[in-house]
């Protein structure tokens, strides 16, 4: 369509306009020579705001609403906190490690005893995490303890150098069968199921690792498009940014609601998510399931790659 230039009167008189609108605008009061003043009408005042009709929250793909606890699981010890294991290696990555580590961290501030929080390499020897940052773990897989939580985040070889660490593996396998649940992130997913721990599950992973997943561990039941699942003992996130709803999402479980939402408020994390923002999850009926005794049997490693 062709757009027709205004009339010569008409734009001198545009620009004639605008020009007085904007040198009064912009003239201080007081000021403006031998004009005599001219009173300005007074506005009516503008009409009340109407709060807008709030927009119906959208149902997560799964239909599954995450559920808020009141309080502290029954189960948790009296004595003593929780211990948090995170297995750190060569080329882990800054995020899958330090987001749920500050929101576990944080419990301490919201209720007692809150999370003990460690980190636990093969060898105790320091690590080099895959952006640079130099870390000298608090233990080794030979003093490392007792392991309530243990956490395996994504790290450069999780995908393949970490699944032929025997060591590494066997480790894994053994911590997380007697650990009350185990948390991993973004492709820590590829080392619990190499240890054996994914078995008859649903679980993720990282998005663009939905594949290799799936090509490595055929018999996983992989569920796409989710920020995590939470399989009952188990819960595999996406990663990255998402890796702070599922540690937020495991605190609710654990010491319920009010302490989520207070760490929340110290990290910015809102809590609990707006479905509006978040992306869809996958929460299991039975999530719930009591702690492992001493005594139960180390689930079988899983066939993987070599």
């Amino acid at each position: 369509m062709t757009r027709r230039a205004p009339s010569l009167s008409a734009a001198v008189l545009l620009a004639a306009s605008l020009a007085i609108v904007g040198c009064r605008a912009n003239e201080p009061e007081g000021t403006g020579g031998e004009a005599p003043a001219v009173a300005t009408p007074t506005p009516p005042p503008p009409p009340a705001p109407v709060a807008p009709s709030p927009a119906p929250a959208p149902t997560p793909t799964d239909g599954t609403p995450i559920p808020s606890q009141a309080g502290p699981a029954a189960d948790l010890p009296k004595d003593r906190p929780l211990r948090a294991a995170f297995l750190v290696v060569n080329g882990v990555y800054n995020t899958e490690l330090a987001a749920p580590y500050d929101v576990f961290h944080h419990t301490r501030f919201h209720t007692q005893p809150g999370l003990e929080v460690f980190t636990v390499s093969p060898d105790g020897k320091p690590i080099t995490t895959f952006e640079g940052l130099k870390l000298t773990p608090d233990r080794s897989f030979a003093n490392a303890g007792q392991i309530d939580v243990l956490v395996v985040p994504s790290a450069r070889g999780s995908m393949d150098a970490d699944l032929q660490n025997q060591a590494l593996i066997d480790w894994v396998r053994t911590a997380g069968g007697q650990a009350r649940h185990v948390l991993s992130l973004c492709d820590g997913a590829f080392v619990l199921a190499k240890a054996g721990l994914l078995q008859g599950i649903p679980v993720t992973t990282f998005p663009d690792d939905y594949g290799r997943l799936s090509q490595m561990f055929p018999d996983l039941d992989l569920r796409i498009n989710v920020s995590f699942v939470d399989a009952g003992k188990v819960i595999t996130s996406q990663g990255g940014a998402r890796s702070y709803e599922a540690a937020m999402h495991l605190v609710d479980r654990l010491y319920g609601q009010q302490v989520a939402e207070g760490i929340g408020k110290g990290l910015l994390v809102p809590w609990p998510p707006d479905p509006r923002t978040m992306s869809s999850w996958i929460i299991e009926p039975a999530a719930v399931v009591p702690p492992p005794s001493a005594a139960t049997p180390a689930p079988q490693g899983a066939p993987g790659p070599g």
